[in-house]
């Protein structure tokens, strides 16, 4: 196949993707905790469990009896652990149900090849502290614990932001409800807090039943929903809200009038039906509901790097849709949510306005002026751009800088904040020669993102982006491709990371350079015949979720590459 002809069956391919409203998304795979704790909800709620999720689990189970975290496969304690949990619970719904005894045979198998595992992490202990397999004791925090959150409310004035921005709850015992009150609950992460709050609510309904904090509780879980119906738009933080409301609910049944029985019904049926959107074609469940904001970014910016005028009318849709999808205060969320709450975030802030400034805006359209004021008010003070506020819980990210960085250079706007984070990206080379980074995996795309970012800033001949390029010619595989894990282990070569590291070789403008024509040459070896690439678990979650498989992925990024040879 030709470089022209593997262009265009790439794009017709991507086009596939495109829904009738403009924008573009592929479906998540499935990963193990959000399908464990939906299946917990399901149970709790009465619901039939379907053979369809039985046999998931049946089907992802390793020949070493464990379950991995997500569709990369390998081996993970606490993944098998919740497994398990969520299987015997199946077998207990079940009970003696004569129809189903070929499941049930099914079941008693798999979790007799599965090994004995000491539970660790308090999150999966908390589920089974809650149906009823170990004792709340096992879960409860240590008295240190309390202490310890003290002197940090004590020391927290003085304290400098980097370290604030760090800190994290601990992995083996829950921490006390308290922490919810505490300003150090201010300085997580968003997402830490949204699967605390229900969380801390599941221990205090089981535990010390006080009425003030539950009631306060749920309502920060009823007060915090999206217009759809979810937390988040977010699977495990979703079902274990759910979780929560339900046993509220119970706790309320037996304690009338303390709670809004109304507002809990409303919310756990509203749950539950976004939750079930959530369902992969294999069974699972997937852990967001889609991330069709930077889906459709990437594919505006990747169909307009090729022949812009032959998608015209598509990338007027996409960029329209994403105008619509567009929040208040000028950001964008991971996935498009017209009058909902979930918060802005800065790479697709980034991405969403750099698409629309390709496909024709510029900075002086409203939409793109919004977007170059949120971000020029959520840059750091160190100079780089986190996922969604400064200070709290946020760490400036390599990728979404880089991608800022494009954005503005694209706006020719907010020069000062642009040299102040190419200083930042270029201080955040490692010593190896790599960024490594948090939402791709992972080092490979940090350096291709900090490349690309400073060789279009003028750069190109700085020493960070030769040592940059060093690298990734040291880590090449012999195939001509590139791979690694969530963790920056090398792995076999991936069809993502291959393109954009070509991609970041090729920016330099040095065509003739060997390793970006071998990862060329990988990227048209590779290429199925109806335009697509195979795809590879390269998203990053974080690490009790593991990663996800996106379709559009290997498409965008391929095609990125391929544009940029002469």
């Amino acid at each position: 196949m030709n470089l022209k002809e593997s262009i265009e069956n790439a794009a017709s391919h991507l086009l596939k993707f495109q829904r009738d409203d403009g924008h573009f998304e592929g479906e998540l795979s499935a990963n193990a905790f959000p399908t464990c704790a939906y299946t917990l909800v399901q149970i709790a709620l009465g619901q039939a469990i379907d053979d369809h999720l039985i046999e998931w689990f049946i089907q992802n189970q390793n020949e070493d009896g464990y379950w991995g975290l997500d569709a990369s496969g390998g081996s993970d304690a606490e993944a098998t652990l919740f497994a398990k949990l969520a299987l015997n619970e199946i077998k207990r719904a079940l009970g003696e149900d004569a129809s189903r005894s070929d499941q049930l045979d099914k079941i008693e198998e798999v979790l007799s090849e599965s090994p004995a595992l000491p539970l660790n992490l308090w999150i999966v202990k908390i589920m089974y502290a809650r149906c009823g397999h170990i004792s709340w004791e096992a879960v409860m925090p240590p008295g240190f614990l309390s202490a310890a959150m003290r002197l940090m409310e004590w020391l927290r004035p003085v304290l400098p932001k980097s370290l604030l921005s760090r800190l994290k709850p601990p992995v083996k015992f829950a921490p006390p409800v308290r922490l919810f009150y505490s300003p150090v609950f201010q300085d997580l992460f968003v997402a830490e807090k949204y699967t605390l709050v229900p969380l801390f609510l599941i221990m205090e309904i089981h535990t010390a039943k006080r009425a003030e904090v539950m009631e306060e509780l749920v309502n920060w879980l009823l007060e915090n929903r999206c217009a759809d119906g979810s937390w988040f738009r977010i699977g495990l933080i979703t079902a274990i809200s759910l979780m929560a409301l339900i046993d509220a609910k119970s706790f309320s049944n037996e304690q009338p009038g303390l709670l809004d029985d109304a507002a809990l019904e409303a919310a756990i049926r509203e749950g539950d039906e976004w939750l079930q959107s959530l369902r992969t074609n294999d069974g699972g469940c997937r852990e967001a509901i889609n991330l069709n904001v930077w889906d459709t970014a990437l594919s505006v910016i990747s169909l307009k790097a090729i022949e812009g005028d032959k998608y015209e009318n598509q990338i007027r849709q996409a960029a329209s849709w994403l105008l619509e999808n567009q929040n208040d205060d000028g950001g964008w969320p991971f996935s498009g949510l017209p009058g909902g709450n979930l918060p802005s975030d800065a790479d697709d802030t980034a991405l969403a306005a750099l698409a629309l400034l390709k496909s024709g805006a510029n900075k002086e359209h409203d939409a793109v002026r919004k977007s170059l004021e949120w971000l020029k008010d959520h840059q750091s003070e160190s100079g780089g751009w986190g996922t969604y506020i400064p200070g709290t819980g946020d760490v400036s990210c390599v990728s979404i800088t880089s991608h800022v960085i494009e954005a503005c250079l694209a706006a020719g706007e907010l020069q000062e904040e642009v040299e102040k984070a190419i200083a930042w990206l270029k201080k955040s080379i490692s010593v190896s020669g790599y960024w490594d980074d948090l939402w791709l995996a992972r080092n490979t795309y940090g350096t291709a993102s900090a490349i690309a970012a400073l060789v279009k800033s003028g750069h190109a001949d700085c020493d960070e982006v030769k040592r940059g390029i060093r690298w990734l010619q040291e880590v090449q595989n012999r195939d001509g491709g590139w791979g690694e894990d969530m963790e920056g282990h090398s792995t076999q070569s991936t069809n993502e990371q291959t393109a954009w590291s070509t991609y970041a070789l090729l920016s330099t403008e040095k065509s003739e350079n060997p390793s970006a024509q071998r990862g060329i040459e990988y990227l048209l070896n590779h290429q199925n015949t109806d335009g697509s690439w195979p795809s590879s678990c390269v998203g990053i979650y974080w690490e009790v979720i593991g990663g996800y498989v996106d379709p559009v992925y290997p498409s965008v990024f391929a095609l990125m590459a391929l544009s940029r040879i002469p």
